[in-house]
């Protein structure tokens, strides 16, 4: 059986699924910290300015998009900086941060941050750090895989709409 992710050897994973290209890293591996929205987007300029893996076109993902990596039986897994589990694939660089910001905005208030350990996710405040960082993404996600993937359970605690 072919693998689902591919390791392109360039700091990117192609999703064979979604046909998605992901940064292998998130904004956590990179800067060893986490990052309010303001600078994930700043990140994703500069990514985008140095033409990382050769493309230009980065962006951050939405939060379907986001859901499309985690694995709801739990089957693969690795582990966050703090060393709690994020079910995505292991093709995936460990050592991150738990949750990622998505480019769902409600205003310029908040943004959507989905859970890679739960596979949950609401609104955030976009200056709240606590634990968030960004995974960037490209490409144009398979419209048959979006219609499969039911709606994201809300986090608890977090603000939860349909709105962007």
């Amino acid at each position: 059986m072919e693998e689902r992710f591919i390791d392109n050897g360039d700091g990117t994973v192609t999703d064979r699924k979604t046909h998605l290209m992901w940064m292998q890293n998130d904004s956590y591996n990179v800067f060893k910290r986490f990052l309010v929205y303001s600078v994930a987007k700043k990140f994703l300029a500069k990514m985008n300015d140095e033409s990382f893996a050769g493309h230009n076109d980065w962006r951050i993902p939405s939060k379907e998009e986001a859901h499309s990596l985690y694995y709801r039986d739990k089957e693969k897994s690795i582990q966050d900086k703090y060393e709690m589990d994020l079910y995505i694939d292991p093709v995936f660089t460990e050592g991150g941060g738990y949750d990622t910001w998505t480019s769902n905005t409600r205003g310029k208030i908040t943004a959507y941050v989905f859970s890679f350990g739960s596979g949950t996710g609401g609104h955030k405040e976009v200056d709240d750090t606590l634990d968030t960082s960004v995974r960037l993404v490209r490409g144009t996600m398979d419209e048959k895989v979006k219609a499969v993937l039911g709606k994201i359970p809300p986090k608890k605690g977090m603000v939860v709409t349909d709105q962007r």
